[in-house]
C-alpha cells in the first residue's frame, strides 16, 4: 500500500469558525461603509487572502501599509470574538484524528490563507504545537497567490515531499476545493462545517460533516 501525506486547510476545517469570520468582516464592513451577505461573503471572501479581498471590497489600489492595516483591523476583531467563545476549540474529532495519524507515522501538514499574525494566535490558543512544528503551517506570507490557485498547496507538497497523486486535502471552501484540484490532489475531502453548496462535487469526492466520518483507508490506499 502506498502511504499517503496529508494536508490540512484551516480555517473552516480543523478549526470551524466561518461564522467568527463572518461576524468580524461584517464589523469591519459597517466601520468601512460596505455590507456583505453571508452568501456574497462565501464567494469573495472565503479562502482567499485578505490582500485579494480588500483590493476586491475597496475597488481601488491600496498602498501595502493600507491593505496591512485593515488586514490587521479584520483579523484583532476576529481573535476579539474567538477570545469570547468559552472553549475556543479545534473542530469534534480533530484532536483524536491528528494523534492517530500521529501514531501511524502518517506525515501531515496545515496550508491556510490565514497571515502570521493568526497562526502565532492559533499556536498559542490551540496549542497547535501539539501536532505541527511552525515550519509545517504554510501561511499566507506575502509571497503566493491565494486559492484557487494551488500556490500554498504546492508548497504543502513540497514540504511533504510528495507528488500532489500521493497526497489527501481536506477543505471547506469553494476556492479551496479548486486550489486542490489545481494542484493535482489524488483525492479531496470535502468538511462541510458551514452548511456549503457542493454539488459540482458531490459524485467525485466524500463530504464529511463531522471528523468522527473519517475512513482510515483513505490514508493507505
Amino acid at each position: 500500500m502506498k502511504r499517503k501525506g496529508i494536508i490540512f486547510d484551516f480555517n473552516g476545517t480543523l478549526l470551524w469558525d466561518t461564522q467568527l469570520h463572518n461576524r468580524a468582516w461584517d464589523n469591519f464592513l459597517k466601520n468601512h461603509g460596505f455590507s456583505l451577505s453571508d452568501e456574497e461573503k462565501h464567494q469573495r471572501i472565503h479562502g482567499r487572502l485578505n490582500s485579494e479581498i480588500l483590493k476586491d471590497l475597496f475597488e481601488s489600489k491600496l498602498t501595502r501599509e493600507e491593505i496591512e492595516r485593515y488586514a490587521l483591523e479584520k483579523e484583532y476583531e476576529y481573535q476579539r470574538l474567538c477570545k469570547e467563545i468559552n472553549e475556543f476549540s479545534l473542530a469534534e474529532g480533530v484532536i483524536e484524528l491528528l494523534n492517530k495519524l500521529k501514531e501511524q507515522d502518517i506525515p501531515f501538514v496545515i496550508a491556510t490563507a490565514s497571515g502570521i499574525e493568526n497562526i502565532e494566535f492559533y499556536i498559542r490558543e490551540l496549542e497547535l504545537n501539539k501536532w505541527f512544528k511552525k515550519e509545517h503551517i504554510v501561511y499566507n506570507d506575502g509571497s503566493m497567490r491565494g486559492k484557487p490557485f494551488p500556490d500554498l498547496f504546492l508548497r504543502a507538497m513540497g514540504i511533504l515531499g510528495i507528488e500532489g497523486k500521493d497526497t489527501i486535502i481536506f477543505e471547506d471552501s469553494i476556492s479551496g476545493i479548486k486550489a486542490a484540484e489545481a494542484a493535482g490532489a489524488g483525492k479531496v475531502i470535502i468538511v462541510d462545517s458551514n452548511s456549503g453548496d457542493y454539488n459540482s462535487w458531490i459524485d467525485k469526492y466524500p463530504i464529511i460533516t463531522h471528523f468522527h466520518q473519517i475512513d482510515y483507508k483513505w490514508f493507505n490506499k
